[in-house]
């Protein structure tokens, strides 16, 4: 992967070489202004004493100084100054086009440059939402979970002499327990890095995600799709199932929909996914009026910065008790081994 200091170094480089080029090119291009300036001048001495010695060739007024000029030479020069009038002109047009292109080709490494740091700021701003994220579900379940284990230990070291019954019921309670924890903790790892994205692709990825939503939560969901392409990059399926992740999500935890329709569609140059639910919908114009990030637990802004990371398009439309659609256009960006 190319590091991303690299690539601001290198930008940078390429900026300060072109600035070199600029000013040079607008120092030749003075140069130019000026021997084109000056031999404007001979030309008007040039053409003034041309017009003196055909008007008044063979007046007494007609000064001695131009009276041994021969009118055919004076004629050459002219039409010589005037060639190298033109040559000047016509450099002094290229050398303005290519400042003007050296100054776009800067501007536009700039504006590269920009929106690669803003997108470092984005993918950062990712990262912490994910952590946080994370956090959470840790909290809300299995240290939780685990925190009332520790009560029942407490518990069982205080009644194994006096109730070893109870003690093994306790036990045995705990041990069921301790493998829903580990069950759990096995879901969030999956959830962090699902491995079958790389082995079995996307749609396989969806299928597994579908059948665990359907057995932990009551809820019924549709899948449909064409045929996957095989060579997308890894970044890619994994935003898209992010994305599909935190819709699926925000329909059973805030909507509380009983049934979502997911669609993956690949054409030749975008993957076009929706997913539709049932749910009780929101009002997206109060939702985009509020000043906050995670658009008060929806997860709105996360879907938005990875579609726009893959420079893609997301659209949410919702309304109250209509349900919620969101739809996304992603380009097609192919693998090309770790380049």
């Amino acid at each position: 992967m190319y590091d991303s200091d690299i690539f601001l170094e290198d930008t940078d480089k390429l900026k300060n070489f072109v600035s070199g080029l600029i000013k040079e090119y607008e120092n030749n291009l003075k140069l130019v202004k000026d021997k084109r300036k000056s031999y404007l001048n001979k030309l008007s001495e040039k053409e003034a004493a041309s017009f003196l010695c055909i008007s008044n060739k063979d007046s007494l007024l007609f000064p001695t100084s131009y009276k041994g000029i021969n009118i055919e030479e004076l004629k050459l020069e002219i039409a010589e100054i005037e060639e190298d009038i033109n040559r000047l002109t016509h450099k002094e047009e290229s050398l303005k086009y290519d400042i003007m292109q050296f100054k776009r080709i800067r501007a536009f490494l700039e504006e590269k440059k920009q929106l690669y740091c803003n997108s470092d700021h984005k993918y950062l701003k990712i990262q912490e939402q994910d952590r946080q994220r994370i956090a959470r579900d840790l909290h809300d379940s299995t240290i939780q979970i685990l925190s009332s284990l520790i009560h029942k230990i407490e518990l069982c070291t205080r009644l194994v002499d006096m109730d070893p019954v109870r003690t093994r019921l306790e036990l045995i309670t705990m041990t069921n327990t301790i493998k829903e924890v580990i069950g759990e903790i096995r879901e969030i790892i999956y959830n962090l890095n699902p491995m079958s994205l790389e082995d079995l692709g996307l749609i396989t990825t969806v299928e597994r995600f579908i059948n665990q939503l359907m057995m932990n939560h009551d809820i019924k969901v549709s899948f449909n799709y064409n045929e996957e392409k095989k060579d997308i990059l890894g970044i890619v399926n994994l935003s898209i199932f992010r994305i599909i992740q935190e819709a699926c999500n925000n329909a059973i935890k805030h909507a509380e929909a009983k049934s979502i329709e997911i669609n993956i569609f690949y054409n030749e140059k975008y993957i076009n996914i929706s997913v539709k639910d049932d749910g009780k919908g929101f009002d997206t114009e109060l939702k985009q009026n509020i000043k906050n990030d995670n658009y008060t637990g929806y997860g709105l802004s996360f879907m938005k910065e990875r579609v726009n990371l893959l420079s893609g398009k997301i659209n949410i439309e919702s309304n109250i008790n209509k349900g919620t659609i969101v739809t996304v256009k992603v380009p097609i960006t192919i693998s090309e081994g770790e380049e």
